[in-house]
This record gives structure tokens, sequence and C-alpha cells, in this order.
């Protein structure tokens, strides 16, 4: 392969960049040069080739030369070899400046460093969900997240290994993983991520170039929320996605709806229900007992506190400290707004030592503290 560069000036008194890059391959036939540049186009190579590619790499070059105002052109014979020239123009003064160092950007979207996603106390600070791609092909890999991170934060891994433990860090809220990867594939992935309580409630969507039924079940039957054959329209995938973090956040809001309105529902018929009851039974017991703890919820629940957290966890997008917080919370609204109780008389009533401790947390909930919420007629409770 041969690399060049070299610099013109136009008429336009502009300075044009002209990069060439060629090779003495075996060329591309004239019908396919207008098709080269479409993703997942591949033409038609001798099977001793290894690192065919996937079809992407050039359509996305394509994209980067007309996101900085240029184009590319190929020219190319069979059997002698491809030459591709990139023309970029851009204003004298760039050139004479110094140019600023490119940077990189493959593992998240967002702007976070990779030190950043790697802290297992990491937070995401956008409200945007965050999908995680394991996929072994970085072109491939580039597509999906240049396409996705409109809607999405992104996190990357290049195999399943690397994938599981930037999961275990990040929690993101959906992952797409690619099936044929070294170190560890994406069906033993998706075992590893249901078998696992941490992860078992997130959705995974496998993609593959394996096309037989046979494969697609052994896919599903890891445990994979869907299953998608490359190439594939990228409108799918996406709409894919969308309804499996929409039909994630329903099932949230469900049971999140229920603490809130129905703590102690007696009529309910799912195993689910019956459980959210018996929860909300034990924690309202034992309200105003600030040394309630989780271990003695496992413990009345007859369940361990692994096990409590594998349940409570996907049913209400809360862990089990986090639900019986909330819980005294949703049960101080009405002892604000109806009784004669002052604050701190209220925040011990339900549970919490410290009223500073419960003010703080009521407005992380409710977004306003308990003083000003406590001024709210009856009447015009907010909803």
């Amino acid at each position: 392969m041969k690399v060049s560069l070299l610099t013109t000036i136009n008429e336009q008194k502009q300075t044009q960049l002209i990069l060439k890059v060629s090779d003495t391959g075996i060329g591309i036939p004239e019908d396919n040069k207008a098709r080269i540049f479409e993703r997942f186009f591949q033409n038609d190579v001798p099977d001793s080739i290894v690192n065919q590619g996937s079809g992407i790499g050039l359509s996305i070059t394509r994209e980067f030369v007309r996101l900085h105002g240029g184009h590319i052109t190929v020219d190319s014979m069979v059997n002698e070899g491809t030459e591709f020239t990139v023309y970029l123009v851009f204003p004298k003064t760039d050139i004479e400046t110094s140019v600023p160092e490119p940077k990189l950007d493959l593992l998240i979207t967002a702007g976070v460093e990779e030190s950043a996603v790697s802290d297992p106390k990491f937070v995401w600070k956008s409200k945007k969900p965050v999908l995680m791609l394991v996929e072994d092909n970085e072109d491939f890999r580039f597509y999906l997240k240049d396409n996705l991170k409109e809607y999405y934060q992104i996190a990357e891994a290049a195999n399943g290994k690397e994938g599981w433990q930037k999961i275990l860090s990040i929690h993101p809220d959906l992952i797409v993983s690619d099936v044929s990867m070294p170190e560890m594939n994406g069906i033993d992935l998706c075992r590893k991520i249901k078998a696992d309580k941490r992860t078992a409630h997130l959705p995974v969507i496998l993609l593959t170039a394996l096309t037989t039924e046979d494969e697609q079940l052994i896919g599903l039957e890891t445990g994979a929320s869907d299953y998608m054959t490359k190439p594939f329209n990228f409108e799918i995938l996406l709409s894919k996605i969308r309804n499996l973090l929409q039909q994630q956040a329903l099932s949230k809001k469900t049971y999140q709806k229920q603490v809130e309105f129905k703590p102690l529902e007696t009529e309910i018929e799912s195993v689910d229900d019956k459980f959210i009851r018996q929860l909300s039974f034990h924690i309202e017991k034992h309200l105003s007992d600030s040394a309630y703890t989780v271990d003695q919820l496992s413990a009345d629940m007859n369940m361990s506190r692994v096990g409590l957290y594998k349940k409570v966890l996907p049913l209400t997008g809360k862990s089990p400290v986090e639900y019986i917080r909330s819980y005294r919370l949703l049960k101080s609204k009405p002892l604000l707004l109806k009784s004669q109780m002052t604050i701190a008389e209220v925040a011990y009533e339900v549970g919490f030592s410290n009223p500073k401790h419960f003010s703080k947390y009521f407005k992380q909930e409710f977004n306003m503290l308990p003083s000003a919420y406590a001024l709210i007629k009856p009447d015009q409770e907010p909803v």
C-alpha cells in the first residue's frame, strides 16, 4: 500500500489538500465502482483472502470526508490495483496554523473518559438511555454508534469478555451484541447476563451473519429479547430498541404507581403483584422504625438479601433500600398535608432518624422541600 499527500492552491486562492491511498491488489470491476461506497456492499473476492470486511468502512470514510466539505474518488483496474483520492479544501490560514490533534472517542459518545466508565461509582449525567454495543468489527461498531448516538448514550466493547466487565460497571439499559466474537461470543455473553441477578432484567438484542432457524433459536433460548441477521435495516433495529426500552419503562411505572397509590392492595391475582403487596405490608408494619433494615425485610419475606434484590429491582426499578425509602416518603405526604405534626415529627413517624435527611430525600423524590409541600391545600395536592 502507498500513501501520498500534497497541497495545491485553487482559483479561489484556497488550499486544497489531496490524499492518495493506493495498492496493487485485485482491483475493482468497472460496474462495481459506483456501489463500493454503499453500506454493506461487498465486492466478490477470492476465498483465500482473509479479513474481507463487512462493507462499512468505505461508507463511513465517505461520510467523514463529506462532513469536512470534501469528496472522495476511486480509480481502479482489475488485477492491477486501486487508488482512492480524498480532496479537502479549506482557507489558507487553516494550513498555516497548527492543526489540533483529533480527539478519539471510541468508547463513549457523550464525551466521557474511559477511566470514568470503568469506575463502578460512575453515574451517567444525561437522561438518554444507555446502550452497550458489543462488536469486534471496528467499522461496524462505529457504524452502529454513529447512527444511534443521536438517541442514546453509547458504551462500547470489542468482545464479550470486555463487554461483561463494562456492563457490570455501567449498568446500561439495553445491550446490542454480535454473536461471533473472540474471547467470549455473544451467546455466552447473553447466558452470563441472564444468569446473574444484577443483569438478568436487561434486554439483549443479538446480531449475526448466521441465518439458519436453528442458530436463531439457540440465540433466543439464551434469553435474548430479539435476534437480527446481518445485513439488516437500521430503522428496524432502532424500532426494536425503542420498543424494548418502552416495555421496560412501562413495567417499572406499573409497580411504581402501585407503591404510591395501592401499597396495601388486597385483591391481587398475579405473583408479582402479590409480592409487591407483601413487601409493602412489612414496610408499613415497621414504618416508624428507623432501624428496620433490608436484612430484616428479607427475613420477613422469607428470602435471602440477594434474592430480594433480584426480585425487587426489575419490578420497581429500585433497589430494596431505595424502595423502603420511597415508601416512607410517600407515606409522609398525607401527614404533611392533613396533620398538625411538624416536619421533624413527620420524619420520625415515617422512619427517618434525621429530619435533615428526610428533607433531602423528599426534595429528591418530589422536587420540593417538605416545608413547601406542607403549605399546599389538600384539594390542590399535585398529582
